[in-house]
């Protein structure tokens, strides 16, 4: 089969699906940062695209109908497998139920799918009506692909790779790196690092502050979480009793702006500062909005990801988007070979396996406790990393999670 890879956003993630679509005996091409003609002009079965729905519905449906000139399913352009980086409800922007209707009857009639990475979120959706959302969790692989060019340099983009591609290379993931500043990766040597946000204002940019009645929804939903960490959150809210107004699209974007609040800033807030304190500059934290904390933290930077793997630890507090320990950022320091503790939620067994307990904690004391532990070992955290890299890239193999999606995409 042949498949296209384009979209804007986290591109590292469509690195890792091309190699993986190579090696298991498919071609692919990654059109990125744009589609040139040249690359089309030729019989395509799928398209993975990240952040579809900010392409106008005219574009995607025009180039549905040239690319299926040259072939695949009669009458019938690609098939279309949407990356959800946000909320299924957020991707697609529809506020009423109506608005779900129609964007679900355009995905039927363009053939796409949105792949979710987290369980609750997809559940959630469907609960909304939106019947093309499946969940697989995103996936590693260790290898980005590159052929030659012309001129002597390596093809990255815009070059349809194949296992027979005449001087197809297979580079190490973890020796792709973005670009170098040396002001923030020495730093992170040898320290705990966390790179992200404090506070998301983009949230909040433009918007009226979430209604009492819904503020009080997202506080005890996050505690009910809190309490028990391996809910996702529609577990969480049918327990608290709010089965009903979840299937509500406008009150649904409305709570989850204000559970991102409650709940994965709140996370965010208490270990980070628990190990400030307990680890003064032994702990490097980067991003913005940490100085509403009273937290000092270095700007943001792509660079200190180069130096995940000599960090004595990669940290995880949650995501602000999703209910699962399963996301771009902890594969992307998996895939670069970083040594990854994380708070213990939801899929956090299927993450680090075996080695569960020896890399997650439970709250801001064990965070500490654990931390304390690996700090001076280094002989342990070296055992630990390579151990549980061997089960990360094995449970969550993309070689053996997108044949499922592309199942789920062509039939």
């Amino acid at each position: 089969m042949r498949f296209l890879l384009c979209g804007q956003g986290t591109s590292e993630i469509l690195w890792s699906i091309q190699a993986a679509l190579v090696d298991l005996g498919h071609e692919s091409v990654l059109a990125l940062p744009d589609i040139s003609q040249d690359v089309i002009d030729r019989r395509i079965d799928v398209l993975f695209v990240l952040n579809l729905f900010e392409i106008p519905r005219p574009t995607v449906e025009m180039l549905r109908a040239y690319i299926a000139q040259f072939g695949g399913q009669p009458g019938k352009g690609p098939a279309i497998v949407h990356i959800c980086l946000k909320h299924p409800l957020e991707e697609i922007g529809a506020a009423t139920t109506e608005q779900i209707r129609d964007a679900d009857r355009w995905m039927a009639d363009n053939d796409v799918t949105m792949w979710c990475m987290c369980q609750g979120s997809a559940e959630q959706a469907i609960r909304l009506g939106l019947s093309r959302v499946f969940h697989e969790p995103l996936g590693v692989h260790r290898t980005i692909c590159t052929a030659p060019a012309a001129d002597g340099t390596v093809d990255l983009y815009k070059r349809w790779m194949a296992q027979d591609t005449p001087g197809l290379r297979r580079h190490p993931y973890a020796a792709m790196k973005g670009q170098s500043d040396a002001g923030a990766e020495a730093p992170v040597g040898d320290r705990f690092l966390y790179l992200g946000q404090g506070w998301p204002e983009h949230l909040e940019s433009g918007r009226a502050p979430a209604s009492p009645a819904i503020q009080r929804d997202a506080e005890a939903v996050a505690a009910a979480m809190m309490e028990q960490p391996m809910l996702h959150r529609l577990q969480a809210m049918d327990r608290c009793g709010l089965t009903d107004r979840s299937a509500d699209p406008a009150w649904t974007l409305e709570f989850n702006r204000a559970f991102t609040i409650a709940f994965a800033v709140e996370n965010r807030r208490r270990f980070a500062g628990a190990l400030r304190r307990g680890f003064g500059e032994g702990f490097s934290l980067w991003g913005n909005g940490w100085e509403r904390f009273g937290l000092e933290a270095g700007p943001v930077s792509a660079a200190p990801r180069n130096a995940y793997p000599t960090a004595a630890a990669c940290l995880d507090f949650g995501s602000l988007a999703y209910d699962t320990a399963i996301f771009p950022r902890t594969l992307e320091i998996v895939k670069r070979n970083g040594l990854l503790v994380s708070w213990r939620h939801a899929d956090t067994a299927r993450l680090f396996g075996p080695y569960e307990d020896e890399l997650t904690f439970t709250g801001e004391d064990d965070a500490v406790r654990l931390l304390s532990s690996l700090a001076g070992d280094a002989d342990r955290r070296a055992r630990l990393r390579s151990a549980y890299l061997e089960h990360c890239f094995d449970a969550l193999a993309l070689t053996a999670i997108l044949p499922r999606v592309i199942g789920r995409a062509c039939n």
